[in-house]
């Protein structure tokens, strides 16, 4: 059953008044949302959140999905907004109850930022600030389950749910890849906004940046100068690029992750952990010391130089990375970029946050970055609620809770 038109035309109604309330009291949503991110991440948070709104009603019409009952959302701790508007806006135009279990490290904003939507347009969704066993009695036996965080917790909680359709959103290495005929001023300038989106903590930022090793001086030159002219201050002033993180640890980990490489620093390397600071900081590796590549969350630049292009592509298909595989920006090594596709999404010449968009399936192909769970079958893909939806359940009676 596919919701009717009448209900479908309440449904987008309430999508514009949505789209309307955000464009007209931007300053109060700017206001919650810089308690977590800088003006200027929340500001193209706000945009790429209006552009989804605005592809809805074209992205429910391509993948046409049937009218289920209730989705359980295990929120994020970022990017509260866009998570917000993919995980229950968007679906609002086909579930009917949408339950939300806000994360714990951002919960005073996500309250803030629910109510905010609620005074704007009556969505079906309901915030349940409350334990996961609580969440998961109250959500009972939901069509569909989406899921952010960690991956080794998305299990745990998938065997909860075994007749759901369950989508877990993780994080990958995101490799940012620049080879010998790449134009450097531009893919510094991107290697640079790419990771300093929110000071760093977001989980498309790239956490290790390939550079050939006869580019390796100009190319560090380049993003050391570019570097140099972020803005450093509060987090809630337009135009600062790099302020105090706002979860909790970060800057220790920071500080443990710099201790015993010292001499790989060759720019930045202060922390502060009073006020859980990080300075930029550029790690220069050879691909052999190359270590363990974690997802920092803060503004850490590791530069690894390689000789050709099939070591990085062993390394990052090495079977301990494999199932890590979400997305990858190639600079100037278009052979690369397409040996790269099976298992990333891929960015050519621009940054992931240049290609996504929030009404097509994003990430990539390894089940630690992202995967579909239905029917005791795991798939890991690039994911879209409302296709997922479609691939699941169209041709069937209507699914119930």
């Amino acid at each position: 059953m596919i919701f009717a038109t009448n209900e479908r035309d309440v449904q987008l109604k309430r999508l514009d008044k949505l789209i309307s309330g955000i464009r007209t009291n931007k300053a109060e949503l700017l206001e919650i949302l810089t308690e977590i991110a800088t003006y200027d991440s929340a500001e193209a948070e706000i945009e790429s959140s209006l552009s989804t709104l605005l592809g809805a009603e074209q992205e429910v019409e391509r993948y046409n999905p049937p009218s289920i009952n209730r989705i359980a959302v295990y929120h994020s701790s970022n990017v509260l907004l866009y998570s917000y508007v993919l995980y229950a806006a968007i679906p609002s135009l086909f579930c009917k109850e949408i339950l939300i279990r806000p994360s714990t490290k951002a919960l005073s904003t996500m309250v803030k930022l629910h109510d905010f939507i609620m005074k704007q347009a009556d969505m079906p969704s309901q915030l349940l600030p409350i334990s996961q066993r609580k969440f998961k009695e109250q959500a009972g036996q939901p069509d569909v389950v989406v899921f952010t965080g960690n991956y080794e917790n998305s299990l745990k909680v998938q065997k909860t749910y075994p007749h759901s359709l369950f989508l877990y959103f993780g994080a990958g290495i995101n490799p940012f890849i620049v080879g010998q005929k790449a134009n450097l001023a531009d893919a510094s300038k991107r290697a640079v906004a790419a990771r300093v989106y929110n000071s760093g903590q977001d989980c498309m930022c790239p956490n290790v940046y390939f550079v050939h090793e006869n580019i390796k001086e100009n190319f560090l030159s380049t993003l050391i100068q570019d570097i140099k002219e972020l803005r450093i201050g509060k987090r809630n002033e337009p135009g600062n690029v790099i302020a105090p993180l706002f979860y909790e640890g970060l800057s220790e980990q920071a500080q443990e992750y710099f201790t015993p490489i010292k001499d790989r620093i060759v720019y930045g390397g202060s922390v502060d952990v009073s006020s859980n600071y990080v300075e930029p900081t550029v790690v220069v590796s050879s691909l052999e010391k190359i270590g363990e590549v974690i997802e920092f969350f803060c503004p850490i630049f590791h530069v690894v130089t390689y000789r050709d292009e099939q070591e990085v592509i062993d390394w990052l298909h090495a079977p301990e990375r494999i199932e890590s595989t979400l997305g990858a920006s190639v600079f100037g090594i278009p052979e690369l970029a397409e040996k790269l596709r099976s298992t990333h999404i891929v960015s050519e010449n621009v940054s992931l946050y240049d290609i996504e968009n929030g009404n097509s399936p994003f990430g990539g192909y390894g089940l630690q970055a992202n995967y579909v769970c239905y029917q005791g079958s795991f798939t890991s893909r690039p994911l879209l609620i409302s296709k997922e939806v479609s691939v699941a359940f169209n041709n069937k009676e209507l699914h119930h809770s």
